[in-house]
């Protein structure tokens, strides 16, 4: 039987967003972006364990931030890295033994469907590795000292998001073998990838946005008003 934990990663600077309190705690909807993604997967009933990485040193202002409801959710909250996949690698050590298989979600993408959240959760249980994509529908090109060098063929490239759903031992393997050898990579099936197993896809969302800039959160309010 597979127990599954969710990893909500909070740690991240959001430098381009521009804002001085930590950008996860910015309030969407009336609420801390953080609380949609905490309240999602609790209310999953696959997920039994929900665990938050935090900014190192700013335990008082999360701790604030979840005395609303959606902080009764959290199972545990540890404090990230230095970069991402620090703070992924020290999540993924402080899960219970118990826990067989993880879904990493970007605390940032507040717009999770409760339908997306499902395909991960089923796939991962067969497949033990899979990412949600969409395709990409823009023209990609590389951009050469401000100015076009060369086109990019789109054919079968896609945007992966988040909830990443991994076994565990699978990808706490990957990212000490990364850590151990001094790879980076900000995805996590990157790393899956770097040690030679097969990551599967599931159709992605183009609501699941990413919050990035100040203006993207307008955008995941709309969003969010037409979510059940």
């Amino acid at each position: 039987m597979a127990h599954i934990a969710a990893l909500i990663m909070a740690a991240g600077r959001g430098e381009r967003f521009e804002s001085v309190a930590p950008k996860q705690l910015t309030l969407v909807g009336g609420r801390p972006m953080v609380a949609w993604s905490i309240e999602r997967f609790a209310s999953c009933t696959d997920i039994e364990h929900v665990l938050l990485v935090i900014p190192p040193a700013q335990t008082d202002a999360w701790r604030a931030a979840l005395a609303e409801p959606s902080g009764e959710l959290v199972s545990d909250v540890v404090e990230g890295g230095e970069r991402r996949q620090d703070s992924v690698r020290l999540g993924l050590e402080a899960l219970p033994e118990a826990i067989t298989h993880v879904l990493i979600h970007d605390a940032a993408r507040p717009c999770l469907s409760t339908q997306l959240l499902a395909r991960v959760v089923e796939s991962v249980a067969v497949n033990g590795a899979v990412v949600p994509a969409i395709p990409v529908v823009d023209t990609l090109a590389v951009d050469a000292s401000e100015a076009l060098d060369a086109i990019v063929d789109r054919t079968n490239i896609v945007s992966v998001q988040t909830p990443q759903a991994f076994e565990k031992q699978l990808v706490l393997r990957a990212h000490r073998k990364a850590y151990a050898e001094g790879l980076h990579s900000s995805d996590d099936g990157s790393l899956v990838l770097a040690l030679g197993e097969t990551v599967k896809t599931v159709l992605g969302e183009r609501t699941n946005i990413k919050i990035t800039y100040a203006e993207d959160v307008a955008i995941a309010e709309e969003i969010l008003s037409h979510m059940k």
